[in-house]
Order: C-alpha cells, then sequence, then structure tokens
C-alpha cells in the first residue's frame, strides 16, 4: 500500500464520505487512490478557493472532517479563504496538498525556488492552521496523519494542512 491509498483508507474508516478537490500533476497520485475507492465521493469543483469552502460547508452541515485536495504552490495557496475561514470558526478541515517530490525542495541553499511551483505551504498556513505539516519519511505517514485529524476533531476544532510531496503520495509503507 502507498501513503496515498493508506491516506484514502484512513479517512473511510473515519467515516468520511465526500471530499472536495481540483485536480493538478503534483496531487494525481492521491486523485487515483481516490478513485480506486466507490466508498467515498469527489467533488471535483472550479476552483482551489471553491474546494476549501465546500469542504468548509460540509464539515459544517454534516459534523464530519471536511477534506479538499489541491495541487502544489498556487493551487494551494488559492484554498487559504476556507482555511483561513476552518481557523477563525472552529471548524474541523483537513487540506491535502501535493508539492514536488521532496528532493526536488530547495530545503536550506537559499533559493527561491527549486521544483516547478515549489512552496513552503507549511510556513504560509502556520498561523491560519492548528498543524502543518510536510511528511519526508514515508514510514512517518501514518503517524502523521492520525495526528492531523485528532489535532482537527479534538478540542477546539480548526484547519490542517498536510502537504504531500509527490514522492511520498506514491511511497510504499507497511501498515501492519
Amino acid at each position: 500500500m502507498n501513503c496515498s491509498e493508506y491516506l484514502v483508507d484512513f479517512l473511510i474508516q473515519k467515516g468520511i464520505t465526500d471530499v472536495f478537490g481540483y485536480a493538478g500533476g503534483y496531487i494525481v497520485p492521491f486523485m487515483d487512490a481516490l478513485h480506486s475507492r466507490k466508498e467515498i465521493n469527489v467533488h471535483v469543483c472550479y476552483n482551489e478557493q471553491g474546494c476549501a469552502f465546500a469542504a468548509n460547508g460540509y464539515a459544517r452541515a454534516s459534523g464530519k472532517l471536511g477534506v479538499y485536495f489541491t495541487t502544489s504552490g498556487p493551487g494551494a495557496v488559492n484554498a487559504l479563504g476556507g482555511l483561513a475561514d476552518a481557523w477563525f470558526d472552529s471548524i474541523p478541515l483537513m487540506g491535502i496538498c501535493g508539492n514536488i517530490p521532496t528532493n526536488e525542495q530547495k530545503g536550506y541553499s537559499g533559493i527561491r525556488q527549486n521544483g516547478f511551483q515549489e512552496m513552503d505551504i507549511v510556513s504560509v498556513t502556520r498561523s491560519i492552521t492548528k498543524y502543518s505539516v510536510t511528511p519526508n519519511d514515508a514510514a512517518k505517514f501514518p503517524e502523521i496523519v492520525s495526528r492531523a485529524y485528532n489535532i482537527a476533531t479534538i478540542g477546539r476544532k480548526g484547519g490542517v494542512i498536510i502537504d504531500f510531496p509527490f514522492n511520498i503520495q506514491k511511497a510504499d509503507i507497511d501498515c501492519r
């Protein structure tokens, strides 16, 4: 099982029946994992802002965690309005944004960006989320997903971001 499949299984086990998203190159492995499962409905929106607000509305109406996905860089930034609204109104929301592979990320080089549409969305969202994380090790991914879910849904609710690098989406993990 890869990390994308794990995340979809996790959401299904938590009773999530609907997710909202907008396609892009760096979120395709996650979209493929969603497509392979009939227990979860994918609602394609006109833009990333609509995805985040639709997931926010879903969370308000259902009482469940709202989940949206976007691609990297500008795609993730376009969803910030819905994420900020979840912060202000204490709505449980999980944003899943694709990103370039970890080996293409700039790290500490000091350059503006290395990979196509690379963006440090974790730093951008830190002040409007309860938890923002970029998984860099597939073995730790199940722990990160569980933590993100719990932080979004327990206590004072709010939004979380999983910045999901392309290579981590496709990485195999042992879930035993």
